[in-house]
């Protein structure tokens, strides 16, 4: 139990200064990737036009964006469990401001495609570090409602992207906006690497690391923020390479782990690229104009973010098995009245708007911000990078295919393919799932990863549970 008690002044702590702005900076990663990813709806109705491309190609092109994130945040996660979170978290920004400008002078499809790619492969790095660091800093009572931070942020991102693009398609026209949106994302960017600067690396990777001579650093970081371990407590771990890193969540006591967070990934990715990238096209097709499609995107996310803030106010009530069932199950009855609008000739612009409002409601305010949870949540510390990795991996990686598929079987067929996706996914994340609300990021660590989050853990005496009436 030596780890649980190092780590009580972390578990059972207030939610304070110190969390907030962490959580904060570390979300301001997801807001610029949702500034990138939702620009990217505005591009496609000017990139196709600019470049000449057929309806797949330009899907290929966007979604390099996505592939990107899905090869960065594996190959960061690695990184960041290799020699850091705050590495990781800190410089990556770079590369994040560096490609959005590139990415907004593209001449060509195949410097559009390619500063897309670049672009995604920071982006994804930033989530295998700023995710597990966020986690291993939260109280473990409100771990839950500190990540969603990272998922609220990236619909304000959404929201603010769809707005500047209406702004800019007013101003100087649809074949333009996109440019100057893709710029403006290079902005976070820039400021978070100031912002950064002052963030402690992470106790726990430097303790599973051992990384003796950061301890002293992060404890004294630590201390200014009212949060007092004892030095003489931490008796760091022996160092593991790589490949053991890797063997250690990839193994066969692991499997089900393994396979509840691909799953998370992979059918989040499956199901909701028809809302989050087509809605433009979708109410444009249907007769809108850019302005108006742009219009329509706003009010879907603006509805998506009220489902997230519920989620972020629920999650550590709830807990992630109900969450997930939820979330991907009832998104197929918004589907459903679509896919009946289209076989009657009653699909109209405004009840395109809502329903795909009421489904960004359910997948993205429940999935979504799934996304930043159990990764983080049932890995231990020397793998956590990786298991976020291997989660972003499945969700971003499958953008592609996924619009792809979309592009080729057309609208209708692609109503019916999400609403049976998504009954789909919510049976089997259900099945594969194991609850982790209110349990300490050490249960692996002391219970083995044959069962994590299975229930049978114990909490210590001056448990989170106890512990809530102090926040």
């Amino acid at each position: 139990m030596q780890n649980d008690n190092i780590y009580a002044a972390i578990d059972n702590a207030k939610v304070g200064k110190f969390q907030r702005r962490l959580a904060v900076t570390a979300a301001l990663g997801p807001f610029t990737d949702a500034f990138n990813e939702f620009g990217a709806s505005i591009s496609l109705i000017a990139v196709g036009i600019l470049f000449h491309l057929p309806p797949v190609l330009v899907a290929v092109a966007t979604a390099a964006y996505w592939v990107g994130v899905a090869g960065g945040a594996i190959f960061g996660g690695i990184a960041s469990d290799a020699i850091g979170r705050k590495q990781i978290f800190l410089y990556d920004t770079i590369g994040m401001a560096v490609f959005a400008v590139l990415s907004a002078v593209s001449t060509g499809y195949i410097t559009y495609f390619l500063t897309r790619l670049a672009l995604g492969i920071f982006i994804g790095m930033d989530y295998a570090a700023a995710v597990p660091l966020l986690s291993e800093y939260s109280p473990s009572h409100r771990r839950g409602g500190l990540l969603s931070t990272e998922k609220l942020f990236f619909m304000f991102g959404t929201i603010a992207t769809v707005v500047i693009g209406m702004g800019f398609t007013y101003y100087v026209g649809v074949l333009l906006a996109w440019r100057y949106d893709f710029l403006i994302a290079a902005v976070p960017a820039i400021i978070l690497f100031g912002l950064r600067f002052e963030m402690p690396a992470s106790l726990r990777w430097a303790k599973a690391s051992g990384r003796k001579d950061l301890i002293p650093k992060i404890l004294k970081k630590l201390h200014k923020e009212g949060i007092d371990i004892d030095p003489e407590t931490i008796i760091v771990d022996k160092p593991q390479t790589i490949r053991e890193n890797m063997h250690e969540f990839f193994n066969s006591k692991n499997r089900k782990t393994v396979a509840y967070i691909f799953w998370i990934g992979a059918a989040y990715a499956l199901t909701v690229n028809l809302v989050s990238v087509y809605a433009t096209t979708v109410l444009t097709g249907l007769g809108a104009s850019s302005f108006f499609a742009e219009e329509g995107a706003l009010i879907i996310d603006i509805i998506g973010t009220f489902g997230v803030v519920l989620t972020l106010i629920v999650v550590d009530r709830i807990g992630r098995r109900l969450m997930g069932l939820f979330g991907f199950v009832l998104g197929a009855i918004p589907l459903a009245v679509l896919i009946f609008a289209d076989v009657y000739h009653a699909m109209t612009i405004p009840l395109v708007i809502s329903m795909f409002g009421l489904f960004f409601f359910i997948n993205v305010g429940l999935v979504g911000t799934l996304q930043y949870l159990p990764a983080a949540e049932v890995s231990t510390t020397k793998s956590r990078g990786l298991a976020v990795g291997w989660e972003k991996l499945f969700e971003f990686g499958l953008a592609l295919p996924a619009l792809t598929l979309y592009a080729y079987i057309g609208l209708f067929y692609s109503f019916i393919y999400d609403t049976i996706m998504v009954v789909i996914g919510g049976i089997v994340l259900y099945l594969l799932s194991f609850e982790t609300k209110d349990k300490t990021l050490e249960i692996n660590a002391m219970h083995g990863t044959k069962k994590p989050g299975s229930g049978s853990e114990k909490q210590s005496p001056g448990s989170a549970q106890e512990h809530r009436e102090s926040d």
